[in-house]
């Protein structure tokens, strides 16, 4: 006779009752699994292992070998507060509280080792995946045939809770809800869920970045064609995909960096990071958001776009995986990112993009990236690496050094423009085009200090685009520009 039956079950669990909890989606708020198996995906090397285990133990394996391949950070993880209070609630009724998990026995050890609340643990091994019917037999032994509570998330818990004397949810829908009303009495909500996976995903893609894209404009500006209705429908089609394959690639950034994330104070609150969104859930919004924007792309653009977008596509991937560990190139490759945006631009619109125009914003944008580097150092010790950046604190001067050399090389190139043949054949009052430089200087080296006094975000581009002074800035420059196009003024400046 199975003595965990609702009609075999008291009011409440006593001291002599059993607490068993799941791990993934209950304990943490996220997938110990996917989560190694995106650290591991950074490493090819490692993955010839995980095949190996794959093909002789199937998911039990898969588990094992990840955390051979990948480690496990448990102080990191984004634990439900929740359910540790119902756990130290429990223990301080003298319960025994047990891990029982599907995940490998090392993660629940690093777990169990972590919080220090375990009195047993329950976990897959190799050949042993405990999930489902597996879990439930084996927590049947261990409870010796007695009434237990299970604390689980999972359409794969319904036969554990059916057999428990007492059954904890944590954020229930759809089948899980539907067994939580069948649970009655017996059934205790211990934790509502993260919110709306939609929300989440919205956030992680990041829409107020999207205003970085706006310099896919920047050629149709600059060639003063923005009177063409052809021209003009293509830039905003060509930053409608540069922004959904930004969003795109700034999913798979983040779960990449979902470790180091977690360490940063502010980083900490993304959603993958949190555990709002799961790994699984990011992969596959980040792979439909590509997929979207090439198609798009090559439907509605020249094919000469779609191809930049798979250059950018291929750049970024190799930046989050590879790059950005590299000091420097990092910089420099973020510098080229913002640039080839704007050859997008052009290519999008038919428009030959000037050496001018990209060596200005190759200088431009490799400083601004030196900008954010700074800013990240500022918030660290001396000896203090940042998390999967190589930097260290005591660089910070020289840092800040590159930086500002690249945007006086920026100032240079641009003063360099404005003495051209160029400019004095492209504009009727080519002298305005002076007032520029000065604008330029001041924003630029404005924005630097501001830096050193910590009034600039985690974003230097999105402090451009936010600060009013700055708005101005590039308001009055625009002015300028166009009417230095316009006007007609004979040449003062030689």
């Amino acid at each position: 006779m199975n003595a965990a039956l609702p009609s075999q079950a008291s009011a409440s669990p006593g001291a002599d009752t059993p607490l068993y909890v799941d791990l993934d989606g209950t304990l943490i708020r996220t997938d110990a699994a996917q989560e190694l198996l995106i650290e591991s995906l950074k490493t090819p090397s490692r993955w010839t292992g995980i095949l190996r285990a794959a093909r002789q133990d199937g998911r039990s394996g898969i588990k094992h070998a990840l955390w051979d391949e990948a480690g496990f950070r448990a102080e990191l993880l984004p634990y439900n507060d929740d359910v540790l209070s119902y756990l130290r609630q429990a223990r301080e009724q003298g319960r025994r509280v047990i891990l029982a998990t599907a995940a490998d026995r090392r993660v629940a050890e690093a777990v169990s080792a972590h919080l220090a609340l375990f009195d047993g643990i329950l976990a897959s091994e190799p050949g042993n995946n405990l999930k489902g019917a597996a879990k439930l037999e084996v927590i049947r032994a261990d409870a010796g045939g007695e009434p237990f509570e299970y604390l689980g998330d999972s359409r794969a818990d319904i036969p554990i809770w059916e057999a428990a004397g007492w059954a904890g949810f944590v954020a229930p829908s759809g089948a899980v809800e539907e067994a939580r009303r069948r649970t009655g009495d017996r059934a205790t909500l211990v934790s509502e869920g993260n919110g709306s996976l939609v929300r989440g995903l919205w956030k992680a893609m990041r829409p107020h970045q999207w205003s970085k894209n706006v310099l896919v404009f920047v050629p149709l500006l600059l060639s003063h064609q923005y009177g063409h209705a052809g021209m003009l429908l293509a830039a905003l089609m060509a930053f409608v995909c540069v922004s959904i394959l930004a969003s795109s690639v700034y999913l798979a950034n983040d779960l990449v960096d979902i470790e180091a994330d977690r360490r940063h104070r502010t980083k900490r609150n993304r959603p993958f990071a949190s555990g709002a969104v799961l790994p699984v859930e990011g992969a596959g919004a980040a792979l439909g958001l590509a997929t979207l924007a090439l198609l798009l792309a090559f439907a509605t653009l020249p094919p000469k776009f779609g191809a930049i977008l798979l250059v950018y596509l291929a750049m970024t991937t190799a930046y989050s995986f590879v790059l950005k560990r590299f000091s420097t190139i990092d910089t420099i490759v973020l510098g080229m990112l913002y640039t080839l945006r704007i050859v997008a631009g052009a290519a999008a619109c038919g428009i030959a993009v000037s050496s001018w125009l990209l060596t200005f914003s190759l200088f431009f944008f490799v400083s601004l990236a030196y900008l954010k580097r700074a800013i990240e150092l500022e918030r660290v010790e001396e000896a203090t690496k940042l998390p999967s950046r190589n930097y260290w604190g005591a660089e910070l001067s020289t840092v800040r050094a590159f930086g500002i050399a690249n945007a006086a090389a920026a100032m240079l190139t641009l003063a360099q423009y404005m003495s051209s043949a160029t400019a004095s054949q492209t504009y009727g009052a080519a002298d305005l085009l002076w007032l520029v430089l000065p604008l330029m200087m001041f924003w630029i080296y404005r924005t630097w200090m501001w830096a050193c006094r910590g009034k600039i975000g985690d974003d230097p581009v999105i402090f451009a685009v936010t600060d009013r002074i700055s708005q101005l800035t590039l308001a009055t420059t625009v002015l300028l520009v166009v009417a230095a196009r316009y006007l007609t003024m004979e040449p003062m400046i030689q």
